[in-house]
């Protein structure tokens, strides 16, 4: 990597890798609600979620996987010689590791990943140095509810971190992405979604419970998580997150995932 660092955190943080499970081989098993919680708290990325995240998402998200796949064509499809790329919310830094796969060396972009869990950005250098990530590098520390400035930018991406972000905050965030980003540029937006009815929403929710199960997670797990979720993963219709980044000012917004109540929409300025 060319920058080695984290913004934002010590050094020494960056260094003590090992605390939350490393960078290589498999990932941990996610268990975090395995167990009868007497209160059940309000999710977090923290510790202990971040120690099983790669796991966690493999099993929670329909189609992670293929949606990683498809984003990382995107990004590669939009992304300019000497501009940035930008992750917000980059957790542990999956896009990059994606693209790094399939954009050619000569490409010439720096890639920006911004987040607010210190544990996840740790995750994240401890992940992209095993894998030699050797492309121009930033990870940045910082508050998404607060804004965000980004610059020069081809592609800004919002992969399952919108829905975190409180309703009240969303525009601002998304008008501060319009911004940054270079005409002709791109946002790939994934997100959990309401259904547009109240028949589809059960419906949808209801599959996407039983997907959890095959996925190995027990009753118990899913009850418990969503109750963790309740009010801090707050989804909007799709047809609200078009109509949000239309009012913002992108020019054309698609639809290039969808599975009951997962989305994932790309929409250019």
């Amino acid at each position: 990597m060319s920058d080695t660092g984290v913004n934002g955190l010590d050094k020494a943080e960056v260094e003590a890798l090992g605390s939350v499970g490393g960078g290589g081989g498999a990932p941990a098993a996610d268990t975090v609600f395995a167990t009868p919680q007497a209160r059940v708290d309000d999710f977090s990325f923290n510790k202990q979620v971040t120690a099983v995240f790669d796991d966690m998402l493999d099993r929670s998200v329909p189609f992670y996987q293929e949606i990683q796949r498809m984003v990382a064509e995107l990004v590669v499809d939009f992304a300019e010689p000497e501009t940035n790329v930008y992750d917000l919310g980059c957790s542990t830094c999956n896009p990059f590791l994606n693209v790094d796969r399939i954009m050619p060396r000569d490409s010439k972009v720096r890639f920006v990943g911004i987040d607010d869990a210190p544990e996840m950005l740790k995750k994240a250098h401890a992940k992209l140095t095993a894998a030699k990530f050797d492309r121009p590098l930033s990870l940045e520390l910082a508050d998404l509810n607060k804004g965000v400035e980004i610059n020069n930018a081809s592609v800004a991406m919002l992969v399952l971190t919108l829905q975190f972000i409180r309703p009240l905050h969303r525009e601002p965030l998304v008008q501060s992405v319009w911004r940054g980003l270079n005409d002709n540029g791109c946002l790939i937006l994934v997100e959990k979604v309401l259904g547009e009815h109240s028949t589809f929403n059960r419906l949808f929710i209801q599959h996407y419970y039983e997907m959890k199960m095959r996925n190995g997670y027990s009753e118990l797990e899913i009850a418990q998580k969503r109750e963790a979720l309740e009010n801090v993963l707050v989804p909007y219709r799709l047809e609200e997150n078009k109509e949000l980044l239309r009012r913002v000012g992108f020019r054309h917004v698609d639809v290039f995932f969808k599975w009951y109540n997962f989305c994932g929409m790309i929409a250019l300025k």
